[in-house]
């Protein structure tokens, strides 16, 4: 059975980690000071709030920022991918579901003697009524089957950040996402904004995709322009006075220049998605794709690559 539904870029949405409050210290009892003189020090007493972390508590507490960082910053990496969940054959794509995996993604930057990212990420699809979440975006589905032609709509918030360790800064977005499913193929657009903040821009999305299924076996190559305003490329592709001074401190091997991008850009791009469905439970899936850069981000002094390029290899578990 299916586990994916319209618009194959759905993304779970990245609730941020506040961290606690710092430790507040409050001495003993003063009001004895005078005496204690002339008799043995008494040690003061430090008191912590309940709920205050402290010592190796609060070690454990930055990992875990830590750690919840890195692992919703890779979640928002993948996030333009398309599809990462099962597409299997000759079942309902919007019946409910829930189904968990684990996939490996490999990102290869377009950054100046950038090396690829390699990133282990949990997969997860969700489907209950008209709500669905898909790794990184969460949202809301409609659907109506016209015979033979399934026109839908999403509504939908999604996790972004940008390629590179000294780069990442999570952000997220809000959009709407408007697809006609036919037999010819899958042609979908997308209008998505951010609502973090962060960076303010917007992103224009047009993809279509032609399913192809032999048994088990679902093949889906898939074409797509992507559009983003002065803002949004800056964001994704800029590289900012602190990010440089990030990397001095952190001594990389490759220092970047700082290299803003000024103008809108129009990538191009396409795919392919395969998914192999193991069991009635179990599905490998993977998916090689890459995208030509607008010419704007290429004359960036950071950038060194015309195209970037991505990979995915996975197991999704059906419940």
């Amino acid at each position: 059975m299916a586990l994916t539904d319209p618009g194959e870029d759905r993304i779970l949405h990245a609730l941020r980690w506040s961290p606690p409050t710092r430790d507040s210290v409050f001495p003993g009892n003063s009001a004895h000071a005078p005496f204690l003189k002339s008799h043995s020090r008494r040690r003061r007493q430090v008191i912590h709030p309940v709920g205050c972390p402290t010592g190796q508590n609060q070690r454990k507490h930055i990992m875990f920022k830590a750690i919840s960082k890195s692992v919703l910053t890779a979640l928002a990496i993948v996030s333009p991918l398309p599809i990462l969940h099962a597409q299997e054959n000759g079942d309902d794509q919007n019946d409910n579901h829930i189904a968990v995996g684990i996939g490996v993604v490999s990102q290869h930057s377009p950054f100046n003697s950038a090396a690829s990212q390699t990133l282990l990420i949990p997969l997860i699809s969700i489907k209950q009524g008209v709500f669905y979440v898909e790794t990184a975006e969460a949202g809301i589905h409609f659907d109506k089957d016209l015979g033979g032609v399934t026109p839908s709509l999403d509504l939908f918030v999604a996790a972004r950040s940008p390629l590179g360790k000294d780069r990442q800064k999570l952000s997220a977005d809000a959009g709407v996402r408007i697809s006609v499913d036919t037999k010819l193929g899958k042609l979908s657009g997308e209008f998505r904004h951010d609502v973090s903040d962060k960076f303010k821009g917007s992103e224009i999305i047009a993809r279509y995709s032609v399913p192809l299924s032999m048994g088990k076996f679902t093949f889906t190559p898939a074409v797509q322009a992507s559009w983003l305003d002065q803002k949004a490329a800056n964001y994704m592709y800029g590289v900012t006075a602190a990010q440089r001074a990030r990397m001095i401190r952190k001594e990389r091997s490759v220092i970047l220049p700082i290299a803003p991008i000024t103008e809108e850009a129009l990538n191009l791009g396409g795919d392919i998605s395969m998914a192999l469905r193991l069991s009635e439970r179990l599905t490998l899936i993977a998916l090689v794709g890459g995208a030509y850069l607008d010419k704007s981000i290429q004359r960036s002094a950071a950038i060194e690559q015309k195209w970037e390029a991505q990979s995915a290899l996975g197991v999704t578990y059906r419940f």
